[in-house]
């Protein structure tokens, strides 16, 4: 029997359901096996894409942002540059003890004083061609207050790596001079 002979029995207006119940039972058809799987796809799809985006608009502002991000390259490579060179070795040290002693004596800081402790050296940074060492120094002194301020400037200032760890400032018999107690950090490296 052929869908013809099955139509034509079916009166006319029947005839319209059941082709809209066709069309239905297709669109719903389609709807479930085809497009339903896409759209739960686009809907795990969604949140990733809102990243991307957000990232995209992210990369934007920081490609915007790459020139002040090279001046800050350019302004730290400087500074390496300049604190590589007051970084001494540690065949230097008496160098820096004497530089110390120097400064001391043209701010009016008279030095009793000054003993760096390589025992207790700390590694600072190790690589394959140095190692950097935080080296104590002790250094006691006479000083007044103002020569003693002086001294930490210039010392602060001046072309060798060395950091005020702590100092003491106790009063003694002559007013004019306090009892200065300094312990500095010389950094120091040591080639492989």
């Amino acid at each position: 029997m052929k869908i013809s002979d099955i139509l034509s029995k079916i009166d006319e207006k029947n005839r319209y359901y059941i082709f809209i119940g066709i069309l239905v039972f297709i669109f719903l058809a389609d709807y479930l096996v085809l497009m339903r799987p896409q759209f739960t796809a686009l809907t795990k799809i969604s949140p990733e894409i809102k990243i991307l985006s957000r990232d995209i608009q992210k990369a934007k502002e920081e490609i915007q942002q790459m020139s002040s991000y090279k001046d800050e390259i350019r302004r730290l490579e400087d500074k390496i540059r300049g604190s590589s060179l007051k970084m001494r070795s540690k065949d230097e040290v008496p160098l820096i003890l004497e530089r110390i002693s120097q400064l001391a004596n043209q701010n009016g800081v008279e030095i009793d004083q000054i003993m760096p402790f390589s025992q207790d050296q700390e590694i600072l940074l190790q690589d394959n061609k140095r190692t950097y060492y935080a080296l104590p120094i002790l250094v006691e002194a006479r000083s007044g207050y103002h020569s003693f301020g002086r001294f930490l400037n210039q010392l602060e200032r001046d072309n060798i790596a060395v950091d005020e760890a702590a100092f003491t400032i106790t009063a003694s018999d002559d007013t004019r001079y306090h009892k200065v107690k300094l312990n500095l950090e010389a950094m120091v490296f040591e080639e492989e």
